[in-house]
């Protein structure tokens, strides 16, 4: 069954938080067919965006009631803060739903002013947050119960996601979709969006799988993909270039310009990273692993693997990776 994603645009939306994010989990429905229902809400059936362009057809939001797969994306708005916050206030039962909504398990997320309208209906008490970097002062001093970080694309604490200008709702959506679906679908939907992987610094460092595609080659991307679809038994050298339709000079001379690593390089970053996602699961065995990676043997993948994590594979925890 597809989950939900509904976004709210508040009078006078900024265009690019609402449209920037609907794309990311439009082009994800593509990418995992009928995955999404995206659907658009509002205070009433239009709302205006600049001059006379509206965004009509909304949904009213009160009747929407979501639960735990769903998603709720709050986009900001574009007039002052304290215009807006007025002209929402006199809609108390908007609070009450973005609350219910929170508390039915739904994953909240705003993008860059939508946070006023979480810290308005109180989610955000006791935790940090982020926003546009003009409106981080102000913010702070409306809701002192509320941290407002500075100098970050997005900050995440539990099922609440805040982003901070505009451009880095797109961002803060693929890293959502990253979570849920893991970071070769969140790859491929920014390749086809044709834009950057950005990482924040509140974040761990992203999975390998994304760490080294904030690139635009696309042969470089294409030796990438084969690489990871053939981790148990990797194209040689010669193989690769062939595959991809290019020399082994020219590959490998571009592949290091891109990443910063030879292609062997990266082929042992993958293999780590795989390794130690199997071996996570329940029951899994580190001879079995070190087939499945395409290491020679469990020795050459324990020596590699205490080298880089410094502990056995072994010690390595069996709890998943966090999902939302």
């Amino acid at each position: 069954m597809s989950s939900r994603v509904v976004f709210f645009a508040p009078p006078m939306v900024t265009p690019l938080d609402l449209i920037g994010p609907l794309q990311a989990f439009k082009t994800a429905s593509k990418v995992v067919p009928g995955v999404y229902r995206i659907e658009v809400c509002g205070l009433s059936r239009s709302v205006l965006v600049a001059g006379n362009l509206h965004f009509a057809n909304l949904r009213p939001y009160s009747p929407i009631e979501l639960g735990p797969d769903d998603i709720l994306m709050v986009a900001g708005f574009s007039d002052e803060p304290e215009l807006s916050l007025r002209r929402l206030r006199t809609h108390p039962r908007l609070y009450e739903w973005i609350r219910r909504s929170w508390q039915a398990g739904a994953t909240i997320c705003s993008i860059c002013t939508g946070a006023y309208l979480l810290a308005e209906a109180g989610i955000l008490d006791g935790l940090a947050c982020a926003t546009h970097w003009l409106d981080i002062d102000d913010m702070q001093q409306r809701y002192p119960k509320v941290t407002v970080r500075r100098g970050i694309l997005f900050v995440q604490a539990g099922r609440i996601f805040t982003s901070a200008g505009i451009s880095s709702g797109i961002d803060l959506a693929i890293h959502v979709l990253g979570l849920r679906h893991g970071p070769k679908i969140a790859f491929e939907v920014a390749r086809l969006m044709v834009i950057y992987l950005r990482r924040t610094g509140d974040f761990e460092q992203d999975s390998v799988y994304l760490q080294y595609r904030n690139h635009l080659d696309d042969l470089v991307h294409r030796a990438q993909s084969l690489l990871i679809e053939q981790l148990d038994r990797p194209p040689n050298l010669d193989q690769l270039a062939e595959q991809t339709g290019s020399s082994v000079r020219n590959l490998s001379r571009r592949f290091r310009q891109n990443l910063g690593l030879s292609i062997g390089q990266y082929l042992g970053e993958l293999r780590l990273e795989r390794a130690r996602a199997l071996l996570q699961e329940q029951g899994s065995k580190v001879d079995h692993v070190a087939g499945a990676c395409g290491f020679s043997g469990p020795r050459q993948l324990r020596n590699l693997y205490r080298k880089r994590f410094g502990r056995s594979p072994r010690a390595q925890s069996a709890a998943p990776p966090a999902r939302i």
